[in-house]
Order: C-alpha cells, then structure tokens, then sequence
C-alpha cells in the first residue's frame, strides 16, 4: 500500500509526539530537577551513605544473577533447540512465565515458599533469612530476568543448526569441546545480547524486590527502593530525583554497550558474510585462469614433453 505525502508526515509526527510527551519530557523533568540545585548537590545526594550501599547492593545482585541466567539460559535453550523430550511445549510456556506473570505475584509466591510458615521457611530457623533478606532480592531478580538469555540465544542455535557441531563429533570432538570451539563462539553475540537485557532488567526492577525486601539502607534496600523510599517516606524530593538520575545513567550505559554490540554483531555478519562470497569468487576466478583439462594445459604438457625428449 503506497501512502501520501500527507499521510505519511501525519504519522511521523505523531509518533514523533507520541514518544515526546510519554518519553523524553518525563526523562528531562527528572534530569532538570535533579540538577536544578547544582552539580555540587546532586553529587552530595548520590554520594550519601544509603546511596552507595544502595548502589552496591543493587550492583553485587547483578554480579550473581548475571552467571546463573547464563549458565541456565545455555542449557535451557539447547534442551529447547536440540533435545527431544516429552514436555518440551509447556518447558516453553515456563520459561515465558515471567512476562505473563506481574512482578508483585512473583514476589508474594517468593514469600509462600520460603517466608516464615511456607514450604521451605524451616529454613530461617537454622538462622539464614531469605525473605527481607539478600538471598531474597536475588531470588526475586532471578523471577524477572529467567526469559532473556533462553530467548536470545534461542534463535541463534536454530539459525546456526547442528552441521558444524556434527561435524566435530565426526572428527572425535567430545561434548565440551565442541561446545566450546563450535557452539559457545557461535552463539557469542546472542548471549552478550541477553546478558545486556538481564543487567538492565536486574538494575531496574521494583515490583518483585518490593515485596521481598525489609529496605532497611545497607540491608536489604536497592537502588530504585531507594527512589520510593526518599520520595514516600522521607519527602526528600530532589534526592528522589537524584537517586533516579544515578538509576538513569547507569541505565543509560546499559543502553549503549547493547547498541554497540548489536551494531559489532551486524559488522561482524557482513563481515563473515562478505570474506565468504569473496573466497568463493576467488575460487572460481582461479578455476577459470586455470583449467585443468584446457588447452592450455595440454600445451604445457607438450612443452614439457619436449624439453624432456631434448
């Protein structure tokens, strides 16, 4: 369907509008509040010491969610792509669960099964708290960021196929070398990909760690409680706003190391892509210079026969 002109600056400039008001206003509010009073203050405000727990905390979560999403997206995708196993269909709708399911029902499950009075909460009594404890945040930011790797390495593994790692088990490959000489470097960029989305998942979720968190500063508060907790409960607005801004920065690096990787995984496709129709043009140009049954070659032969019979 060909559009107008009309037509067609009409919606840009309505999308246009659509992300200004809903994206970049809101963004810049909170940029200009946050500076308002000074580079100085802002400095002050995210340097406090709640802030840098906060921070660390939110950070040393990011540090052990990222290894676990891994290790489990790699399997899960593998047993999805290449295994056959009764079950394999609702293994699917599992790992999907979390964008279905509200980050909040994530985070009273979390209290059913191991708060005090649920399936595993004897555990507390040996002394180890997990709800409104550490050990809960973590399992809660594991709810929420489960899908990502699984659904970006997913399509690469199917993409690749199974000749190349075939291929190695022919040539006497056990599994983890082929796994780690086939597999793993093919799959590289998608897995960077889901690591990237889990970061910036992991740094802002609110809903699921709300419910399992005590936020006691230093304990058990992360960096976007800390923005709740400064606006709701101290009034502290511009602190607020500050700790939000710190949220959007690191965010914002997120953003862009993800840019970047998908713009170095496209170079490196073309790349690949291109040094490949290159040989194979190379390879017929040779194939034309040279052939072997042409007549050039038996000329040559002539010549050598008779040097040899001179």
């Amino acid at each position: 369907m060909k559009l107008s002109p009309f037509t067609r600056y009409t919606l840009r400039a309505i999308a246009l509008v659509y992300l200004f008001i809903l994206l970049i206003v809101p963004v810049g509010l909170i940029f200009w509040r946050s500076f308002e009073h000074g580079l100085g203050q802002f400095w002050e405000w995210i340097t406090t010491p709640a802030a840098i727990a906060a921070l660390q905390l939110s950070l040393l979560i990011v540090v052990i969610v990222v290894p676990l999403n891994v290790i489990f997206g790699i399997v899960t995708a593998l047993a999805l792509v290449r295994g056959r196993f009764p079950g394999k269909g609702f293994l699917q709708a599992v790992v999907d669960l979390p964008f279905a399911v509200s980050p909040v029902v994530a985070g009273v499950a979390l209290i059913l099964l191991w708060g005090y009075g649920g399936w595993f909460g004897g555990i507390e009594s040996t002394g180890f708290r997990i709800i409104f404890g550490f050990p809960g945040l973590v399992l809660a930011t594991l709810f929420v960021t489960l899908p990502f790797v699984v659904r970006e390495v997913e399509p690469v593994l199917r993409e690749i196929g199974t000749e190349q790692e075939q291929a190695a088990a022919t040539l006497g490959a056990n599994g983890w070398q082929t796994f780690s000489r086939i597999t793993l470097p093919a799959i590289r960029w998608g897995l960077t990909y889901g690591v990237v989305l889990t970061v910036a998942r992991a740094l802002g979720e609110y809903g699921a760690v709300t419910m399992v968190s005590s936020n006691f500063p230093g304990i058990s508060q992360t960096l976007t409680l800390l923005v709740n907790s400064r606006y709701t409960d101290d009034y502290n607005e511009f602190g607020a706003y500050a700790a939000a801004t710190l949220l959007m920065l690191v965010a914002i690096l997120v953003l862009v190391a993800m840019t970047l990787v998908e713009r170095r995984a496209k170079g490196r496709y073309t790349e690949a892509s291109t040094t490949y129709t290159g040989s194979d043009e190379a390879t017929e140009v040779e194939a034309d210079l040279t052939p072997p049954h042409g007549p050039r070659s038996i000329d040559a032969q002539q010549i050598v026969h008779h040097k040899e019979g001179v």
